[in-house]
């Protein structure tokens, strides 16, 4: 870069940061105000947040590119000119949403060029958060409500013209300023605004702390720190990438120096994080969605969510200790207990604000209020704590922060919106869910299947909120319609788009952690899928058996929690090669046998499953002793 050069990009890194603070900080003021005091009319409340993330998104890609050369000058500019579109679309709406709303429906050719300006804006936006198949599958989509007249018989509808169909997406809460939007404005942005404060004033760290001292000393203990790290952080971020670069870089480093292989240790970290948006009480944003869509309370959500999360971070937890043991590692040297005490007199009021959030939203709270009180009760804590008392500046970064981790998922949810518009107004879903009927033949079966494969495709490419929108809105209907529970079909297409983030090819936790360990990718992905196999499988457990979501109360819980809870020790047996003692190709067999017949529904297979666990555990016992006793005898 030339002298002259760095001025200019230093110019541009401070402009770019103080509009980000600027725009960040009045946002949240915005919603914070109308939390308290009553929101504006949906129209207006949704647009501010629409437009704030779209600035927020292209403002920080500006920040991040210097004016070094003619192209890069050119990109400013373009983004410059994006921010200047986010403003004045979702401007004009603010301005004139009393002759919006007198206008009953019509629109003009202002209306149409502003709307047409908006949706290239947002898919524009949406691009630079995620990459470009969101904005592609947008597209499709726009492409089909345009041309409907031209596909085939099962699928064509009269056809939109492009005036209405992005006035539609515009003026009315139909599409982009749609419900999913509407959620992520009265909810989901509180709750990362929390999540943030919760991780500024020293949350995560709190959390890695606690869980060396719940299974530091025992044998692979960095490793058992990871998954019980990694739930209790990933509780609150909802992020699988996030929760691998906050803990990963603390964790795998820790889990290789005691033995663990580079690519075993980045997949328990990936398959730890990837947990974050399965673990109440936070999870991630399509949980609030669901809850919108299924018409129940947020407390409904996060109940039916614990127990299968649980499983999934008890079969990671038998898997490390399984391996460790084969491998002969111990737990961490000169680990000191007794700072125990020092913990909780330290930073353990982090974990009173928590326990507020979850205490409240169980006792049917608004979520909203919820983590609006549980936020002053962590700052008014925060405050009393001298050594980590946030200073102002610090607690207006955080703020920052918080509003720029809502900017990709309101951008994200926004053209999510576009694809609910157009199923809605051209009758798509009803299409795809007799296709989708047809195609499964009435076998529930067949269409888990397919249900799963589509899930963890789509999530690939987009972020798990958008994921779950789409397929909640195509395919839960269908699985509904075979008898599946409401909760169950949303919870097994939201369970597939999260595993998405280990599932080969393209898995970002496991690849972020590959590059914290140093491992090959795609080894690491597939260690991952490997150790995290009873997730896979956790999903037809709730369908078959929907009392593992607590539906139906304790009496319907314990049988699959236990059968669960059986199976996931045999198949981790089975994945490891090793329960006290190697096991042998014969043992290994009895252990996948008995495991997937205590993954199947029914008492029987529970039974015979966990007969067949217990002849393997009993037979290796007594190879064990009977060796012992040989051995014995020779000496």
């Amino acid at each position: 870069m030339t002298d002259g050069a760095q001025p200019l990009a230093h110019a541009s890194r401070t402009i770019s940061h103080a509009m980000i603070t600027l725009i960040a900080v009045a946002t949240a003021a915005f919603y914070i105000y109308t939390a308290w005091y009553g929101s504006y009319p949906a129209l207006i409340q949704r647009s501010v947040l629409l437009g704030a993330a779209m600035c927020l998104v292209f403002l920080g890609r500006a920040g991040q590119i210097r004016p070094d050369s003619a192209r890069n000058k050119a990109t400013l500019l373009l983004l410059a000119v994006a921010s200047l579109c986010s403003v004045g679309t979702m401007g004009y709406l603010i301005v004139n949403f009393n002759a919006i709303a007198e206008s009953s429906g019509f629109f003009g050719q202002t209306e149409v060029v502003l709307a047409t300006v908006m949706v290239v804006t947002l898919l524009f936006a949406t691009w630079l958060a995620f990459g470009a198949a969101l904005p592609i599958i947008a597209i499709c989509f726009i492409l089909y409500a345009l041309f409907g007249r031209e596909m085939p018989d099962i699928l064509s509808h009269r056809g939109l013209k492009w005036g209405s169909l992005v006035a539609g997406n515009y003026l009315t809460t139909k599409g982009v300023l749609g419900v999913p939007l509407g959620v992520v404005a009265d909810v989901v942005l509180y709750f990362l605004l929390f999540s943030s404060f919760l991780a500024a004033t020293g949350a995560s760290d709190t959390f890695v702390r606690l869980s060396q001292l719940m299974v530091g000393r025992m044998r692979g203990g960095p490793a058992k720190i990871a998954v019980v790290g990694s739930g209790l952080l990933g509780s609150i971020s909802g992020s699988a990438v996030a929760n691998v670069a906050a803990s990963g870089t603390f964790t795998i480093p820790m889990m290789k120096r005691v033995g663990y292989t580079p690519k075993f240790a980045a997949a328990v970290e990936a398959v730890a994080s990837s947990g974050s948006q399965l673990m109440p009480p936070v999870m991630g944003a399509a949980v609030f969605i669901m809850a919108d869509m299924l018409q129940v309370g947020y407390g409904t959500i996060i109940l039916a969510a614990l127990f299968p999360a649980l499983i999934y971070y008890l079969n990671l937890f038998v898997i490390v200790d399984l391996e460790a043991g084969k491998r002969g590692l111990r737990g961490l040297d000169g680990f000191e207990k007794d700072k125990s005490r020092e913990l909780l007199r330290d930073s353990g009021y982090l974990l009173a604000p928590l326990a507020v959030l979850f205490g409240m939203v169980m006792l049917q709270y608004s979520p909203r209020y919820a983590a609006l009180l549980s936020l002053a009760l962590l700052l008014v804590l925060n405050l009393l704590q001298p050594r980590h008392r946030l200073s102002f500046r610090a607690m207006v970064d955080t703020l920052v922060d918080g509003m720029v981790s809502v900017a990709p998922v309101a951008v994200a949810v926004a053209v999510a919106g576009i694809v609910v518009g157009v199923v809605e107004t051209t009758g798509l879903g009803l299409n795809l869910t007799t296709i989708m009927t047809r195609t499964a033949e009435n076998s529930l079966l067949l269409l888990l299947v397919l249900t799963m494969v589509s899930s963890i495709v789509l999530g690939m490419g987009l972020p798990t909120v958008a994921c779950y929108i789409i397929l909640a809105l195509i395919i839960a209907p269908v699985m509904v319609r075979l008898g599946v529970p409401p909760l169950a079909a949303h919870m097994f297409v939201f369970y597939f788009g999260t595993l998405s983030a280990i599932t080969p090819p393209v898995a970002l936790g496991s690849f972020t952690a590959a590059g914290i360990a140093g491992s090959a990718p795609l080894q690491t992905s597939v260690t991952s899928l490997r150790i995290a196999l009873p997730a896979f499988l956790m999903p037809y457990i709730f369908v078959y058996q929907p009392g593992l979501l607590f539906q139906g109360g304790l009496a319907g819980l314990i049988e699959p929690l236990i059968a669960a809870m059986i199976a996931v020790i045999g198949l981790s047996a089975a994945t490891v090669g090793y329960f006290r003692g190697p096991v042998g190709l014969f043992r290994r067999a009895m252990f996948l046998a008995g495991a997937l017949m205590a993954f199947a529904p029914g008492l029987l297979s529970d039974l015979l499953g966990a007969s067949l666990i217990v002849l393997a555990i009993a037979a290796g016992e007594f190879m064990r002793r009977a060796g012992d006793i040989t051995a014995s005898g020779a000496k």
